[in-house]
């Protein structure tokens, strides 16, 4: 079930990004064709791989996506003032995404061990030097990879807690202090839209009157004026969910939703079979950061929330993160696997 659900949802992604890129960059829809292949094959490579090989080669990974971060700091390639990319032949690579995959891995090995504090650590390593690129969105990311982890995990609950008020005490000082002028208009547009109108919020308001334009059934595949006209900048990737909105309406969100709804029930039904507290506590983290990233970009296409650029699994253009998400789906069939297993012993 959750491969067929998949592999739906990549289907529906390249219906969309058809549309998405269609006149202007119409070979990021041929390579998202090779991604999604690539990706697809992964999930099922992924079942081949012994269960302790995954967990020993967590460590070398992690130490891998580290290096890749500091050296994308020193040597990467800028793009919008960023640095989230290495440029290799013409594609584009975010270490960012291999960061996220080696803590889904890492983490659970420490936690079953009960290191709270070395699981902390590990983690904020890699969101110190995402934060730097700089990439708010993806340091978030991070963060609730480590925050679902310790809440599958069996290990003491109390820091956690006193650690959660401590950040909520330090969120006004970061916001004032930590983060760049962009980064705090970004949130500041999200409250006050109507003031941001030609500048940070431009990209919300566009998606939301993309989508209202779609009303109930949609103008039509590969007929949105939106769209086709590019008044939704990088419609292909962040704001996907405006061109779904404005050419299949309503009804089109509803099925996307339900696509993804219908994913969760199944991961959910199988992490609650896992007797092992490695697998359990991966699957509740890969499920959780993917249920994360829906949530994150459907609500910043309708201005529900501030925009982080979170991209929308299997639907958005990336290569990237395609490979990633795919991994992360080839892990869970993995521990689904094991699951029945244990299921029939």
């Amino acid at each position: 079930m959750v491969v067929v659900l998949v592999a739906v949802l990549m289907l529906f992604g390249l219906t969309t990004l058809r549309s998405a890129t269609y006149g202007e960059n119409e070979q990021l829809f041929t390579r998202q064709i090779v991604w999604d292949v690539a990706g697809f094959s992964l999930m099922f490579l992924i079942l081949f791989i012994k269960d302790r090989t995954i967990r020993n080669f967590s460590i070398i990974l992690y130490v891998f996506s580290i290096v890749l971060l500091v050296v994308l700091l020193v040597k990467g390639t800028p793009i919008g003032g960023s640095k989230r990319w290495f440029r290799i032949m013409g594609f584009s690579f975010q270490p960012s995404d291999f960061a996220k995959l080696s803590l889904i891995v890492l983490l659970p090995y420490l936690l079953e061990k009960k290191w709270f504090w070395r699981s902390l650590f590990l983690t904020v390593v890699p969101a110190v030097l995402i934060f730097l690129e700089p990439d708010l969105g993806t340091t978030l990311s991070v963060g609730l990879i480590w925050l679902f982890a310790v809440l599958a995990s069996n290990v003491n609950k109390k820091p956690l807690v006193i650690l959660l008020i401590f950040v909520l005490v330090f969120i006004p000082v970061f916001f004032f202090f930590g983060l760049k002028d962009y980064q705090r208009a970004r949130i500041l547009s999200f409250l006050n839209p109507e003031e941001y109108g030609e500048s940070y919020s431009y990209n919300v308001l566009q998606s939301i009157h993309a989508i209202g334009a779609g009303g109930l059934f949609g103008t039509g595949y590969m007929k949105g004026k939106a769209n086709l006209m590019g008044y939704v900048p990088v419609s292909y990737t962040d704001f996907i969910v405006s061109v779904i909105g404005e050419e299949f309406g309503f009804v089109g969100i509803v099925f996307l939703l339900s696509l993804f709804g219908l994913l969760f029930f199944e991961v959910s039904r199988w992490i609650l079979n896992v007797k092992d507290e490695y697998w359990e506590i991966l699957m509740v983290s890969a499920c959780g950061l993917i249920w994360f990233h829906v949530f994150e970009n459907v609500s910043m296409n309708f201005g529900l929330l501030p925009v982080t650029g979170v991209p929308l699994p299997f639907i958005s253009y990336g290569g990237t993160s395609t490979l990633v998400f795919s991994i992360f789906i080839g892990l869970i069939l993995k521990g689904i696997a094991l699951a029945r297993v244990e299921k029939k012993l």
